[in-house]
C-alpha cells in the first residue's frame, strides 16, 4: 500500500514522460473523445400534394419534443406554431394565395426553418424553407439517427450537453458508480484501498475501485488488459484529466460514451442512445425508475440487460435506488414508487434486418461525392416504408415457400427464395426504400444494388413507345401469330406465355396482356438498334445485345436501371438518376453537399402519356389486374416481367408520386415458376398501399395535347378509357 501512496505524493509532471501521450493531450484540448460518422434516415417529411393530417402532425411534434408556440411568439430551435391568414400570406412574401389557406411553421432542433401551406381541402399546397422563406421541394422535422461508425466499428450514440441529462440520471450514476465524484480529484483512496486489499487476498487483479474519471480514461485511452502497469497509467491519466477538465465536462463525456449494450453489430454508447434503445424515448423524458435502471446497466450491460435478465436488472436497479436514498438524493416515497415500476418492453426496431442494404448504397454514393471529412450523412430512407417493404417481402416469400409445391421442393434442396424492393420519389429521384434481400445478417449480397438479372417483359413498354413514335396509336392492329425471325443464319420463333395466339389484336391489348409474338414482330420491323438507343435514353446503362430475344427482355440489368427508366415514364419523359443522399455536413455542421433535384427531357410527353395510359390498363384488366381486384383505386401504371426460363419474376409500377420495382427469384440458377403477377405484384401492392395512403390522388399530369377516349376492350364486353393524341 505504501507504494501506491508514494505514487500520489509525487507531482503530476513527474510521470509526464511515460504516460503523457500526444493523442491524449490532443483529445483533451479538442474535448472530442468520440469522432464518428453518422447516418440519418428521414424524419417526418411533407410534400406538395400530400394530404395534411393535423392530429398526426401534432403527435409527430410531441414525439420529437417540439414546443408549440403562439402566432406572435418568436420561434426557437424545437418550436412550432400555426399561422392563419393574413400572417400566412405575409410569410410567403405576398405570393398569390387562395383564401382558405393556413400554415404551419417550425424551427428544427438543427436550426432549419420550414413552412407548410395547407389549402382548404387539407392538401399541402407548397413547402418553404429558410428565413426569409423560399420555395423548397419538401419540409421536414428532425432526421432519425440510424447508423453510426467510429472507423469501421458500428455504434449507436447520441451526444448531449450536461444540461440535457435528467438530474435523476446523473445522481443515480454517481450514487452507484462513484459517490465521491464531486469531491475527489480523479481517484478515490477509499475505493483504491478496498480493491488493493481484495487483490492481495485473492493474489490476482480482481477489482479496480475505479472512479467515473478512471472509467472514462480506461474506455478511451487505454487497452482493456488487467495489469498493474495499465492500472498505474489509468491512475495517472485520471488525475491529469481532472486537472484539465471541469467536473461537468467529465460527467458529460462519461454519460455520452460509456458502453451500454449491444444492438446487433452496433455498440450502444452513452445514455442518449441507450434511452432510445431501451425505452424508445429521449433521455430527457426518463423518470426516476428509468434513470436508476440506466445506472444499473452501466456496471455490466450483458448481465443487467432488462430483456435478457429481468430479475437481475430489477435487483440492480433497486440497489441503485437504495443508494440514492442512502445519500439523501430521493425520499422513501420516491424509492417505493420507483422500485415498483415495471421494466421496459423490448421495442421492434424499424427495418433493422434490411436497412444495412440501404446504407451500402449511401456509402457508395458518398464515395462518388469525394467530400472532405463528412461527419453527418442525411439519407432519403423512409424507415416506415422500408419496414413495410421488409415485412411484405418476408411474409410473401414465407407464404410461397409453404404453399407452392415446386418452391417447397426447392427449399428442401437448400435453395432460398430471395427478393428485392426499390422505391423512389418521382419528383426528386430520391430512393426511399431499398431492400436488397430478406435479411442482411443471413446474406450481405445486395441484390437491389449489385444483382444483374434478365428483365423479361419489363422491356416491352419501350418497344411500344417506338411503335407510337412510328405513328401507331392504342388501337392500331398488330399480328399475334406464330412467326420465325431469321438472323445471322439462325432462326428464332417467340411464343406467347400460354402458347395461344389471337390473330390481329389492338396494340394496347398486346402490351397489357404482355404478348410475346406481336411484340417481337413489332421489334423486327422497328429495328433492334432503335430499341438499344431508346432504352439508353430512358435510363438503361447495361449493354443490350442486338439479338431478337432482346425484344422480350433477354438482356441482364441492374434493378437501379429499371427504376430510373420507369420513373422517366412516370414523369412523362423527365429523367434523373437515382440518389440516396439529401445532405452531408462536417463535424462543425457546415453543409458540404445538398441535393437539388434536376431533370432532363428524354422523351416526348405526348407519346409517353399515350403509353402510360396503356400501362394503366395493365393494372385495370391486364397481367397485373390483381392489383385492381384487391381494391386499389388510385391512378397507377406498370408492367409485369417473367423471364422465359421462369427464374425471374418482376413488377415495376408507378403512380404520379412514386415508382416501385419488385423482383423475386433465386441467387442460383433455379427456376421458381413464379410470374410477375404471382411473385412480385403482391409485394408491390402492400408497399404502395402504405406509401400512397397519405396522398391526394390526382391523375398523371397529362399535357393538353392528349385526351382520354372511351373504347371497348378487345374481346371483352366492357369499356375503358385510353389516352390518345388530339
Amino acid at each position: 500500500m505504501s507504494a501506491v501512496l508514494f505514487f500520489f505524493a509525487l507531482p503530476i509532471h513527474a510521470f509526464e514522460w511515460p504516460f503523457g501521450a500526444k493523442e491524449f493531450n490532443q483529445k483533451l484540448s479538442a474535448q472530442d473523445l468520440t469522432p464518428s460518422t453518422r447516418y440519418y434516415a428521414r424524419g417526418p417529411s411533407f410534400f406538395s400534394g400530400q394530404l395534411w393530417e393535423e392530429k398526426q402532425f401534432l403527435k409527430q411534434l410531441e414525439a420529437q419534443n417540439y414546443r408549440q408556440r403562439e402566432e406572435d411568439q418568436v420561434l426557437m430551435p424545437g418550436d412550432a406554431k400555426k399561422l392563419n391568414l393574413p400572417n400566412c400570406k405575409y410569410i410567403t412574401k405576398n405570393e398569390a394565395i387562395v383564401e382558405g389557406f393556413s400554415c404551419w411553421m417550425w424551427q428544427t432542433h438543427m436550426n432549419e426553418v420550414f413552412i407548410v401551406i395547407v389549402d382548404d381541402k387539407q392538401v399541402i399546397e407548397s413547402t418553404w424553407k429558410g428565413d426569409p422563406s423560399v420555395r423548397y421541394w419538401k419540409a421536414n422535422l428532425d432526421p432519425v439517427l440510424v447508423a453510426q461508425y467510429r472507423g469501421q466499428q458500428p455504434i449507436m450514440q447520441n451526444e448531449l450537453k450536461i444540461s440535457e441529462f435528467p438530474v435523476n440520471c446523473m445522481n443515480a450514476t454517481m450514487a452507484i458508480e462513484d459517490n465521491e465524484f464531486l469531491q475527489h480529484s480523479g481517484l478515490s483512496y477509499q475505493g483504491l484501498f478496498r480493491s488493493l486489499v481484495k487483490n492481495i487476498v485473492q493474489r490476482r487483479y480482481a477489482q479496480g475501485g475505479s472512479t467515473i474519471t478512471q472509467q472514462l480514461v480506461k474506455n478511451y485511452f487505454l487497452t482493456p488488459e488487467k495489469t498493474i502497469s495499465r492500472k498505474l497509467k489509468e491512475l495517472f491519466l485520471a488525475v491529469k484529466l481532472e486537472s484539465e477538465w471541469s467536473k461537468d465536462q467529465i460527467l458529460e463525456t462519461y454519460l455520452n460514451i460509456i458502453y451500454m449494450g449491444q444492438s446487433g453489430a452496433f455498440q450502444v454508447l452513452g445514455f442518449g442512445a441507450a434511452s432510445e434503445y431501451y425505452f424508445n424515448k429521449p433521455v430527457q423524458k426518463l423518470n426516476l425508475s428509468e434513470c436508476a435502471l440506466m445506472a444499473a446497466i452501466v456496471n455490466n450491460p450483458g448481465i443487467y440487460n432488462p430483456w435478457k435478465n429481468p430479475e437481475k436488472a430489477t435487483t440492480r436497479r433497486n440497489l441503485v435506488l437504495k443508494k440514492m436514498l442512502e445519500f439523501k438524493l430521493i425520499n422513501e416515497r420516491e424509492l417505493a414508487s420507483a422500485s415498483a415500476a415495471t421494466l421496459p418492453e423490448q421495442a421492434v426496431q424499424k427495418a433493422s434486418e434490411t436497412a444495412p442494404y440501404y446504407f451500402e448504397a449511401v456509402r457508395k454514393e458518398l464515395e462518388t461525392l469525394n467530400l472532405s471529412e463528412p461527419s453527418s450523412i442525411y439519407a432519403s430512407l423512409d424507415l416506415d416504408s422500408q419496414q413495410t417493404a421488409q415485412l411484405a417481402l418476408q411474409k410473401h416469400i414465407s407464404n410461397l415457400e409453404k404453399t407452392k409445391k415446386n418452391l417447397i421442393k426447392n427449399t428442401e434442396k437448400g435453395h432460398k427464395l430471395e427478393g428485392i424492393v426499390l422505391t423512389t420519389e418521382n419528383k426528386t429521384g430520391l430512393v426511399t426504400v431499398l431492400v436488397g434481400g430478406q435479411n442482411f445478417k443471413q446474406t450481405q449480397f445486395n441484390r437491389a444494388l449489385n444483382g444483374r438479372r434478365q428483365i423479361g417483359s419489363l422491356i416491352k413498354p419501350f418497344v411500344y413507345y417506338l411503335a407510337l413514335k412510328d405513328g401507331a396509336d392504342p388501337l392500331t392492329e398488330i399480328q399475334d401469330e406464330k412467326f420465325v425471325w431469321s438472323y445471322d443464319k439462325k432462326s428464332w420463333s417467340p411464343e406467347n406465355y400460354d402458347k395461344k395466339y389471337n390473330g390481329n389484336v389492338p396494340l394496347y391489348f398486346a402490351l397489357k396482356e404482355s404478348l410475346n409474338a406481336p411484340t417481337a414482330r413489332l421489334m423486327q420491323r422497328l429495328g433492334l438498334e432503335n430499341l438499344v438507343s431508346e432504352t439508353k435514353n430512358f435510363g438503361f446503362t447495361s449493354e443490350i445485345p442486338l439479338t431478337p430475344a432482346s425484344s422480350l427482355g433477354a438482356s441482364i440489368h441492374y434493378p437501379i436501371e429499371i427504376i430510373d427508366s420507369y420513373r422517366t415514364l412516370a414523369n412523362l419523359g423527365k429523367f434523373t438518376t437515382s440518389h440516396f443522399i439529401e445532405k452531408v455536413q462536417n463535424k462543425n455542421n457546415e453543409t458540404l453537399y445538398e441535393y437539388n433535384p434536376k431533370f432532363e427531357d428524354r422523351g416526348d410527353p405526348q407519346l409517353i402519356s399515350v403509353l402510360v395510359g396503356i400501362m394503366k390498363e395493365t393494372i385495370r384488366s391486364g397481367t397485373a389486374k390483381g392489383i385492381t381486384s384487391s381494391g386499389w383505386q388510385w391512378p397507377a401504371a406498370g408492367k409485369t416481367g417473367t423471364t422465359s426460363d421462369n427464374k425471374d419474376a418482376w413488377f415495376s409500377g408507378f403512380t404520379p408520386q412514386h415508382t416501385t420495382v419488385v423482383w423475386l427469384g433465386y441467387d442460383r440458377s433455379v427456376s421458381s415458376y413464379l410470374t410477375g403477377a404471382s411473385g412480385a405484384v403482391p409485394v408491390w401492392l402492400e408497399v404502395m398501399n402504405k406509401i400512397e395512403s397519405g396522398w391526394n390522388h390526382s391523375d398523371f399530369p397529362f399535357p393538353d395535347t392528349v385526351e382520354a377516349r372511351e373504347v371497348q376492350l378487345f374481346s371483352e364486353n366492357k369499356n375503358t378509357e385510353l389516352i390518345f393524341k388530339k
